[in-house]
């Protein structure tokens, strides 16, 4: 990894190990350009280091608190130990998705997509539609039946989704597989119909 990005979580963990810390923070305290900061969070959020708690405010993972931890300080990534199943992409779109909404429990879309919005995605608020309808039908998330105001006067209003505590079955995304009309939940290894009912 980058040195600016290693120095960067190691000055999120000696001045904000448990809390969210702002971007502009960083800057002063890195005396960092702006732009090397975006970039440094940018990487250590692909290896899932830190992740996005608000627009522009940054808090430390679980991996990211091992990282600073490791007897020789280094920061390494990739996999560790005998691997099986399918591949987990830690930082895709789905699974940056999956933590805001463990983050949040109670949002829209719009309030989600700045959290996980990297700049690069594609068509990314009908992406994160589907993904939260498969997960509302697999049972994951209950539609709340008063909307978010909408932005345009004639607008419905946005779509608002909870997930109850007994539905967070853990950190890693459930797993959309379209062809199969299911999801798979990699936390517990189950495969869920998108009817409803386990398998």
């Amino acid at each position: 990894m980058a040195w600016i990005a290693e120095q960067l979580l190691k000055v999120i963990g000696k001045h904000a190990p448990d809390e969210c810390i702002t971007e502009e923070k960083l800057i002063t305290l890195t005396k960092l350009k702006p732009r090397q900061v975006e970039n440094a969070t940018r990487k250590l959020r692909k290896h899932d280091l830190v992740m996005l708690t608000a627009p522009g405010c940054f808090r430390l993972t679980n991996a990211g608190k091992a990282a600073l931890a490791a007897e020789d300080g280094r920061l390494r990534s990739g996999p560790r130990g005998e691997q099986s199943g399918a591949r987990i992409h830690k930082n895709s779109l789905r699974a940056r998705v999956w933590r805001a909404i463990r983050i949040r429990r109670k949002f829209s879309i719009p309030e989600i997509e700045p959290l996980v919005a990297q700049g690069v995605e594609k068509d990314i608020r009908s992406n994160i539609g589907k993904y939260l309808k498969a997960l509302e039908e697999a049972g994951y998330l209950v539609r709340m039946r008063k909307r978010e105001v909408g932005s345009a006067l004639t607008s419905n209003g946005f779509c608002r989704w909870w997930l109850p505590d007994e539905n967070d079955t853990g950190p890693l995304a459930p797993v959309w597989r379209p062809t199969k009309n299911t999801v798979f939940d990699p936390n517990n290894g189950k495969e869920v119909p998108l009817c409803g009912e386990t398998s």
